[in-house]
């Protein structure tokens, strides 16, 4: 059986594309700092780099598109059940 290392991130901090290579920069949150302004802010700090070719990169992007987009139609489905309900409440 295959090893399958999961790494989980936070957000995405970079992106950069060289020699036919996409490379994401993969970060979680690090605690808090304050900025200049005393603004609390939230640190990231960067713990993996995945590095794929430019042609899976853009297969992966519609793959998530794709799902954003289901995501939005179950959204769209749960609000029009709930406002009848709302509704016969009031």
């Amino acid at each position: 059986m295959a090893y399958k290392q999961v790494v989980f991130a936070d957000r995405m901090v970079g992106l950069t594309v060289q020699d036919g290579l996409v490379r994401l920069d993969l970060a979680v949150n690090a605690g808090q700092v304050k900025d200049k302004d005393e603004q609390v802010k939230q640190r990231l700090e960067i713990t993996s780099q995945l590095v794929i070719p430019l042609e899976a990169f853009v297969a992966a992007v519609g793959m998530q598109q794709r799902l954003v987009k289901e995501l939005a139609e179950k959204q769209k489905a749960r609000r029009a059940v709930k406002a009848p309900e709302a509704e016969a409440k009031s």
